[in-house]
């Protein structure tokens, strides 16, 4: 029995650190138009002239994402049935009977067929799933910091949700709402990556000797940036660094200030890992599940911040299990 609960514990994360590896991989490589031929482009340099040489980045890319398309059902999965809680299944199998569907239709539709749209309906509730389902983990889990750190991508799931129901039901109210929300996204992911650094100095919970370098390292480069010291770093920062994130509402003063805040709250998420593993790494992986818009919702991009919350509850639960074996 414990060799069998030993290795289910190694199964969750081997398949929780090869998912936060695949967003990685897949943020800085797959969203190749924003990451390489945007640059290219500002520059005067035809895309078609590079895109030759990228075609390395667009493959590890493409098994990132590969990867984070099949991990996401299986990791529902080991957690439906992991996890003790009754009302905490009900609602992870609801999200992934609910994500399944819509795949399945999809592809019988066509998987390139980008005129393909859910209906209004079945997309609100989706969407509304996951975002009580995320709230309920934290909950349960007793990390209700990361609601905090859920808010950009709550106003993210609200502009497509109150766009939605605009298209739905002609509202010019939803679409205000929607419009509202999209700019909002940029202001409270400075106002989180703040709260964040604020936490955890308030907890305790980092290393000056992990955490200085990353801060250094940004607030140097915010300021060489904001103060036009080296020229095109602006632009450079401001093509890659907040839209290779799908931030919408970013002004053109926001992205130094972006870097610097961002880095400093990486080095406080790896200081973090040292107290309290599962929120560090829950973190991590909801910053860099950043979500993506297009005029197709990505069912994939859409459950990465759930998935985030599902692997603060697993690895909660995992450390709590091992916990109580040695003491018993």
């Amino acid at each position: 029995m414990e060799t069998s609960k030993g290795q289910t514990s190694k199964l969750i994360s081997y398949f929780l650190y090869l998912y936060i590896i695949a967003q990685v991989f897949e943020l800085f490589f797959n969203r190749e138009f924003l990451v390489s031929v945007l640059p290219f482009g500002l520059a005067g340099i035809s895309p078609t002239k590079i895109e030759p040489y990228l075609q390395g980045l667009y493959l590890i890319g493409g098994t990132a994402y590969t990867l984070i398309l099949l991990l996401e059902p299986l990791i529902l999965i080991l957690a439906i049935i992991y996890i003790k809680d009754k009302l905490s299944k009900a609602l992870l199998l609801s999200v992934l009977y609910l994500a399944v569907l819509a795949d399945t239709v999809h592809i019988i539709y066509g998987v390139n067929n980008t005129s393909f749209l859910l209906p209004t309906v079945y997309s609100l509730v989706f969407v509304s799933m996951i975002i009580i389902t995320s709230i309920y983990l934290s909950t349960r889990a007793r990390k209700t910091f990361m609601i905090f750190v859920l808010i950009p991508d709550i106003l993210a799931y609200m502009f497509l949700m109150f766009n939605w129901a605009s298209e739905f039901g002609g509202w010019t109210l939803m679409s205000l709402l929607s419009g509202y929300s999209g700019d909002l996204i940029a202001y409270s992911v400075l106002f989180v990556g703040s709260g964040l650094v604020v936490y955890s100095v308030m907890k305790r919970m980092y290393q000056l000797k992990v955490l200085l370098p990353f801060a250094i390292v940004g607030i140097s480069v915010a300021l060489v940036s904001g103060l036009n010291l080296i020229p095109g770093w602006g632009i450079a920062l401001g093509t890659i660094f907040p839209y290779i994130l799908g931030f919408l509402g970013v002004s053109d003063w926001m992205p130094p200030v972006f870097f610097a805040i961002a880095m400093t709250a990486i080095g406080c998420i790896v200081s973090m890992y040292k107290y309290d593993r599962p929120l560090s790494l829950a973190i991590l992986s909801l910053i860099v599940s950043s979500l993506i818009f297009d005029s197709v919702p990505i069912i994939t991009y859409l459950l990465e911040p759930l998935i985030s919350f599902t692997f603060l509850y697993l690895v909660g639960e995992k450390n709590k299990s091992n916990i109580e074996s040695k003491i018993t």
